[in-house]
């Protein structure tokens, strides 16, 4: 047993208590009690003091939506390039030539990268050789939902729709609450454009059945809507609302080419939204000029924050990424109280873990969760004085200022290192797979 120490705990319970000169009390994996630091250590003998006065105690940040194995091809491609143009002669051709052992080096920086940032739980995007992958769970102990590249509609990559659902289903029977309770499976039919209704069906029933949550790109950018109205003479949110596709075990990915009506089919059928901004502006998808996360966050829509992908976002940093989506809803619509910094927090805490389907497991520091912490250093400018540590999380912090993650009640990042990871070997071995990868598709090598 052990206490978590910090000038502030920031639940993000019910009521967002926060506790100053807090503690959080971890016996095993599981959260024992939160309170007052004194109380705590007089009612609980506890063998050591993990943190001190100088650090903010918060539940593990969750990225909603991240592509791991991208990971190697951070700076690869070319910059100034639109989505479609992105995805189809860049993107592409990088997942078709991944090798297993490529997927897995990403995967693993991936890992590494996300959790000096913080990050404690994690839905990927779909891996293609997800058994060898997935070992490196051990070597990185974090939570994560993973799931399979799955479409049936597309020339690169080709699979079936009984091949696409087959392959999950598999994924599923094999490794549904491995590694000691760290790995869940979700589905990830990649959109509507990519997806045969057969398969979509199926894979969404198929999840809802077992509750499993289901991620879907929709209204990603602009050339996806106008082949939707093209072809079927539907937008993408009502094509699947419509076909009763959407549901509380959905949520739906990017959506930032919505209308109003698309919204209030999200609010009818409960399904969740997350939004990757980074991968919007870098790629001038139109998320300030198109979104309409304002009028979502005020019909009380579900929404949760992801990375998107490493050529997407350049970074994993979900500190950043709730600073910038916090603004633009704010500037959005001139309305500086749209959000609150304090209900803000919950798109990479609270809300985020029901988005995942792990609401009863972390995304809060209460009794009985799990013991997912990160604790955020204050001895920064930016962060001096604190008087509204919720303003100094949205609107200071960063993944620079992350000290110390706890998984599962285990240590895995301390004093800004990754136990038991050799970062220079890490480092070097990706920019040789990278460079490796990259001369293979005729595209720039690293710098």
């Amino acid at each position: 047993m052990f206490l978590v120490r910090g000038r502030f705990v920031v639940t993000v319970d019910e009521v967002n208590r926060v506790f100053r000169d807090g503690a959080v009390v971890v016996e095993g994996d599981r959260i024992v009690d939160v309170g007052f630091f004194e109380d705590m250590k007089k009612n609980y003998r506890c063998d050591m003091v993990v943190g001190d006065e100088w650090k903010i105690v918060l539940p593990g940040l969750i990225n909603c939506h991240y592509h791991s194995r991208e990971q190697l091809s951070q700076t690869m491609f070319p910059d100034g390039l639109g989505e479609a143009t992105w995805f189809n002669n860049y993107c592409l051709p990088y997942h078709a030539v991944l090798t297993p052992e490529e997927e897995k080096s990403a995967f693993r920086l991936a890992l590494y990268a996300m959790a000096l940032n913080g990050v404690t739980t994690f839905a990927d995007g779909g891996l293609l050789h997800p058994y060898t992958t997935l070992e490196t769970l051990d070597e990185i102990p974090l939570r994560c939902l993973a799931s399979t590249w799955c479409w049936d509609r597309a020339h690169i990559i080709p699979k079936t729709a009984e091949e696409a659902f087959e392959e999950l289903v598999h994924l599923y029977s094999k490794f549904k609450g491995g590694f000691g309770g760290r790995l869940d499976v979700c589905a990830t039919p990649i959109s509507v454009t990519t997806c045969s209704e057969k398969l979509l069906r199926q894979v969404v029933e198929w999840a809802r059945e077992r509750g499993i949550k289901t991620f879907i790109h929709v209204s990603s950018f602009r050339e996806e809507v106008e082949k939707t109205l093209s072809t079927w003479g539907v937008t993408p949110v009502q094509y699947l609302f419509e076909r009763g596709l959407l549901n509380q075990d959905v949520n739906i990915l990017h959506s930032i080419h919505l209308n109003m009506d698309d919204v209030e089919r999200i609010v009818a059928s409960g399904a969740g939204v997350v939004s990757c901004p980074y991968s919007s502006l870098k790629k001038g998808k139109g998320i300030s000029v198109r979104g309409v996360f304002p009028e979502m966050l005020q019909r009380g829509v579900r929404v949760g924050l992801g990375g998107d992908g490493a050529p997407s976002a350049q970074h994993v940093d979900m500190l950043r990424t709730l600073s910038l989506f916090t603004g633009l809803c704010r500037d959005m619509r001139i309305n500086a109280s749209l959000p609150l910094a304090k209900d803000a927090i919950r798109f990479v805490t609270s809300t985020a873990a029901d988005l995942l389907g792990l609401g009863h497991r972390v995304g809060s520091l209460e009794k009985g969760k799990k013991a997912d912490i990160v604790l955020i250093d204050m001895r920064f400018p930016d962060f001096i004085p604190v008087l509204d540590v919720h303003q100094s999380l949205v609107f200071s912090a960063t993944g620079a200022a992350v000290d110390t993650v706890i998984v599962d009640g285990r240590v895995v990042v301390e004093g800004r290192r990754v136990i038991g990871v050799d970062a220079e070997r890490l480092v070097r071995e990706s920019e040789v797979a990278a460079g490796k990868i990259a001369e293979r598709l005729g595209l720039q090598r690293p710098m």
